[in-house]
């Protein structure tokens, strides 16, 4: 007898490598025998082994049978499908944001220069300029055709492949242990290659075909791949990629360095690597601080070199054969991974266009960072704290770096999850107590655990539900893992006694709950006053608003909590009864929807009348479109991932408190989605207090520009960091309009383009005088006024200036005196006596 499971794969990248690794390590606890069996393919593999299980080709909506035969048979059949009703919980994220395809948009400023380019595809976004340096990649057949080709006895030869696996997995281990992030992750899969039984079997196998272990890994690691690619999933096939560096790593343990030299790529200036393909482990060891960008011809965006490459912001670009190109070897290259292009033969122009898109976008980033301490507030004053969202030490450090002003959630869970037993109370409490201390004084809020629902837990018997996210989930668990809720509250009390430590209870929906975990909460403080342990007396304990119930009891909910965090992802899906990850009912779950803003609105007043503090967590607040309303709406925090945070807190230093409440009270009375977007399209949010229309930052005495596509780029580019236009490309378009109809050199070697625009925030004068001159249309121009009005200006406010600079510029003695001016304060003082601004 055996027993039958059948399954339908709820996972729309497929069974890969993270829930395969799931599977794998519960049926090697099992006695029983375990084969999965995809009904589709026909494919089947042994369970134990994840790679096997990848090798089915198991994609969204398959259907599955799981035969499982041995003596723990019905024991494991009744684990095996708890563990089924959790695989939807290791469904692997991705930001697609980051890797989208270009949408074929090219500035007018680099059109203008006629850039003969090579179109590929974006991995990871920012411009490179640097040399080419091209890596051969190795494949399997490589490998095979350089086999040394001496053998020993058979015993010999699986000796040396046992200690190589062991040898391996050792350094694979320590490397584990000082990881985190995607690293950790990429390193945890490549373990597990490592340790996979059936790729172990299937070497055995070939070695007991009287070979030597170099071919018998070579050819089951090409059996293997030779499945993977032959699966219709692209984010499957990539998995070849890591089964290849497994392949070169375990070779290299066992025939050493003069068989098979480890390949770290020794860099000593900066480079672009051109290359078919790059391991994650050949990745690792390269020498970032020298890394300027990847061009890499076969690696998919999901692999796990792709996404490092985007965790740590390198330029790279896929699907480029650079094989038949004509590429320098010594000369500069440039890659726009924003734009998914790579430019193999720049010419001064095109250089000199991306060393000044280089510069600008640092002096930005410098100046977004460089307030980071300053506490977040709008431009008339108004104070809103800007926390992050973490669930490691790393994370914290990263967070504080960037200028967070607390921690406004902290995932517990992550410390109990992926281990096979609970946390230690000394473990947690010496997480917290130094995530606290790194605080530093500000607020650390910590979640308490949220297991369940999607954040499932191996060691906690949690029953397999038709909807766990409606179920049996974090503190509906709590009283009956009463002493792992107390141990928590523990580490967390004993964490305050160092700082402003506070403690959030996840997925409340009655207010009875919340009057039970406060007593919990007394009884620990009690216990621990008996013992004399230190804590911090008045620690507050808040609750985070996923339920919807939750908006309607805020009075007697409010005389038990000290604060509440709006969880805007779950709200939202129990808002519209939409499951956030079913692509099916994508359009239901809309934060775009006036219901669910009135409800936002709704519920932050709410806590307001009732005393108390109101945040937010999750990407919704860190969003454009979003970030003014919760400001209008009245939100005392809002947290986000650590990178936003200094983005953020940079932006709301340019927006109106009064102007984003008007906005909320617009949008809360639109009818429709439509009409929400429509109104945040171009918003009216930023200050408009005391922006001259001239300022001596717009005057240039001494600009460096070859032609006149570049004084427009610096110009505008100008006006961006200055914070008067928030797209300057599409400002630099607008003010090609107008030059395409009629070049705006005016005589006398003067030049003033202008335009009317949607795309600027203040209207502005610009004045360059340039180092040399430029042809502009037919004629010669050294000076330039440059008119860029906004569109909610004056009708004629545009054309007011430049009758007038065009009537002074008739003038011999204003041209000349212009021509003659020596400094750009001197340039000023005229120019604002001429126009009366």
């Amino acid at each position: 007898m055996s027993e039958l499971i059948t399954y339908q794969c709820e996972l729309k990248e497929g069974i890969h490598a993270r829930p395969a690794g799931h599977i794998e390590r519960l049926c090697n606890t099992f006695q029983s025998e375990v084969v999965w069996k995809n009904t589709r393919t026909g494919l089947q593999g042994n369970a134990k082994s994840a790679l096997s299980i990848v090798a089915t080709d198991t994609l969204f909506n398959d259907e599955c049978q799981i035969t499982i035969s041995g003596d723990d048979e019905f024991d494991a059949s009744l684990q095996f499908g708890e563990l089924l009703g959790k695989l939807a919980s290791f469904e692997t994220t991705h930001n697609d944001e980051a890797c989208a395809a270009p949408d074929g948009y090219l500035p007018r400023s680099l059109r203008e220069l006629r850039a003969d380019y090579v179109q590929g595809t974006r991995i990871s976004g920012g411009v490179a300029i640097a040399r080419p340096l091209l890596i051969q990649s190795l494949s399997l057949a490589d490998l095979s055709v350089r086999n040394p080709g001496f053998i020993d006895t058979p015993a010999q030869e699986k000796a040396r492949l046992l200690d190589g696996l062991e040898s391996l997995k050792r350094e694979k281990e320590a490397s584990l242990a000082n990881s985190s992030g995607v690293e950790h992750d990429i390193i945890q899969a490549h373990l597990s290659i490592i340790t996979d039984i059936a790729f172990q079997g299937n070497i055995a196998q070939y070695l007991s075909e009287n070979t030597n272990v170099w071919a018998a890994i070579v050819r089951a690691a090409t059996d293997f791949c030779d499945i993977l690619n032959q699966s219709s999933s692209k984010y499957i096939k990539e998995r070849t990629l890591d089964v290849l560096d497994i392949t070169v790593q375990l070779l290299g343990h066992i025939y050493g360095e003069d068989v098979l030299p480890r390949s770290s790529l020794e860099l000593h200036e900066p480079v672009i690597i051109l290359a078919n393909n790059l391991t994650p482990g050949k990745f690792l060891g390269i020498n970032k601080a020298y890394l300027a960008g990847m061009v890499l011809t076969a690696t998919g965006k999901m692999s796990h070199t792709a996404i490092l490459a985007r965790s740590l912001g390198i330029p790279t670009l896929t699907d480029i054969d650079f094989s038949a190109l004509d590429l320098p070897s010594r000369e500069a290259i440039v890659i726009d991974g924003d734009l998914g292009m790579m430019i193999a033969r720049p010419d001064e122009n095109m250089l000199r266009y991306y060393r000044h898109e280089i510069v600008i976008r640092q002096t930005m980033q410098q100046e977004i960072l460089a307030d980071i301490s300053t506490p977040a507030a709008t431009s008339d004053g108004h104070e809103i704290a800007i926390a992050a969202n973490i669930a490691s030490l790393t994370e914290a450090e990263a967070a504080f770096s960037n200028g967070a002003e607390g921690v406004g959630l902290f995932r517990t869970e992550m410390s109990f999850m992926d281990r096979e037993t609970p946390p230690t109370l000394e473990e947690l409490t010496a997480l917290y107590t130094r995530v606290v201390r790194l605080a530093d004084g500000k607020p650390v809020i910590f979640r308490t655990f949220d297991i369940g629902g999607d954040k499932p837990v191996d060691y906690l018997s949690i029953v397999v539900e038709a909807n766990p996210f409606l179920g049996y989930r974090a503190v509906r668990t709590y009283p009956r893992y009463l002493d792992l809720f107390k141990m928590q509250l523990r580490a967390i009390l004993s964490a305050s006694a160092a700082g402003d430590a506070r403690i959030m209870i996840p997925m409340i929906a009655s207010v009875d709950e919340v009057i039970w975990c406060r007593e919990v909460l007394q009884t620990v403080q009690q216990e621990m006053s008996a013992a004399r342990l230190p804590y911090r007396e008045n620690i507050e304990m808040g609750v985070m608003l996923e339920v919807p119930s939750v908006m309607f009891a805020v009075p007697e909910i409010a005389e038990h909590a000290d604060f509440f965090s709006v969880g805007s992802n779950d709200l939202t899906q129990y808002f519209f009864a939409a499951d956030r990850g079913n692509t099916q009912v994508e359009s239901v779950y809309d934060n775009y929807s006036p219901a669910f803003l009135r409800a936002m609105k709704f519920v932050a007043d709410q806590m307001h009348r009732a005393g108390k503090w109101i945040g937010i967590c999750g990407e919704l607040a860190a969003t454009n479109d979003f970030l003014p309303l919760f400001i209008g709406m009245g939100f005392d925090e809002l947290s986000m991932s650590n990178a936003a945070v200094p983005v953020v807190k940079h932006a709301l230093r340019d927006m109106d408190y009064e102007k984003c409440q008007a906005l909320v009270t617009n949008v809360v009375a639109a009818k429709s989605t439509a009409q929400v977007k429509a109104l945040l399209d171009h918003p009216d949010v930023k200050a408009k207090t005391s922006k001259p229309i001239l300022g001596r930052e717009f005057i240039i005495d001494n600009l460096d520009a070859a032609n006149r596509n570049e004084v427009i780029k610096k110009l505008t580019d100008n006006l961006w960091l200055r914070h008067r236009t928030d797209n300057r490309e599409k400002l630099c378009d607008d003010l090609w309009a107008r030059e395409d109809t009629f070049p705006t050199a005016v005589g006398f070697g003067f030049a003033i383009p202008h335009t009317k625009s949607d795309h600027i925030l203040h209207s502005t004068i610009s004045v360059a005088k340039l180092i040399s001159p430029v042809i502009w249309g037919e004629q010669q121009v050294d000076t330039v006024f440059m008119l860029t009005i906004s569109k909610s200006a004056g009708n004629n406010e545009h054309m007011k200036y430049f009758s007038t600079l065009a009537r002074k510029l008739m003038n011999e003695e204003f041209r000349n005196e212009i021509k003659n001016s020596v400094t750009s304060e001197a340039l000023y003082n005229r120019i604002v006596r001429t126009l009366e601004v």
